[in-house]
């Protein structure tokens, strides 16, 4: 019965070892695609704000143009 026992003592010690390391496996390419998107948000922030600002400035300069026009 220790044998047993110890067989399988063994056998879990091994599966919880191979699960523990691909587990760390898969956080580092979680790691990478964090940075990634990280990124990509960053920059997709940075255009709608320009986008924003371009608009704005747009539709000031038609309005001043508009009044200028009536004069």
């Amino acid at each position: 019965m220790n044998k047993l026992m110890s067989w399988k003592g063994k056998t879990v010690a091994v599966f919880a070892g191979v699960l523990g390391s691909s587990a760390a496996a898969r956080a580092a390419d979680y790691t990478a695609q964090i940075g990634t998107a990280s990124t990509d948000g960053t920059a997709n922030v940075t255009a709608v704000i320009a986008a924003v600002i371009a608009i704005a400035i747009l539709g000031f300069g038609v309005s001043a143009m508009m009044g200028w026009f009536k004069r």
